[in-house]
């Protein structure tokens, strides 16, 4: 069914048919639910450190004696946050979380290629998405400092803290 449908269907709703409508939505549905409840209270600092626990769960994801975090659970939740739409500056806050998270992991012991590729992917699309909405000079120098935390280990240097500095040092010069 498409929205022009669903619209004709209920442009011969009186307002308490649409109440009726909104509040079976409320009930059968999870993902109404949680937009509506966030609609009547929108508290989004508390919306915001409810997304944070499962990104959290996720970027810490330890199995086989690995990190193994699934990044699309990760841009999931995000896209799930986005959608409830709390603001540029929550959204982003979110992301740079999630980045900074990132540079603790990995200063624990070291990663994938494929994981360091994803986590420096996902960097890329945060500067961008901060920088498109100008907050990036707000989170920046965190993540410089970040970074230059990243432990490097014993005989090489941390795979993704030279992948981070590098596209930190080329958003810079853009």
């Amino acid at each position: 069914m498409s929205r022009t449908t669903v619209k004709k269907a209920i442009e011969g709703f009186d307002a308490a048919e649409l109440r009726q409508l909104i509040l079976d939505l409320y009930t059968r549905s999870k993902e109404a639910k949680e937009l509506l409840d966030f609609y009547a209270v929108p508290d989004i600092a508390k919306k915001l450190e409810e997304y944070k626990k499962p990104i959290l769960k996720e970027v810490w994801r330890y199995t086989r004696r690995a990190y193994h975090p699934r990044m699309s659970r990760i841009r999931a939740a995000i896209r799930k946050f986005t959608a409830l739409d709390p603001g540029d500056e929550a959204v982003g806050r979110l992301m740079a979380f999630t980045v900074l998270e990132f540079c603790k992991m990995a200063s624990d012991e070291t990663l994938k290629d494929t994981t360091n590729e994803a986590v420096n992917k996902f960097f890329g699309e945060t500067l961008d998405y901060l920088s498109s909405r100008m907050l990036l000079d707000e989170y920046e120098p965190q993540f410089a400092k970040a970074i230059r935390e990243m432990k490097d280990f014993r005989y090489y240097a941390n795979p993704l803290k030279r992948l981070l500095t590098t596209t930190l040092t080329h958003h810079q010069q853009q």
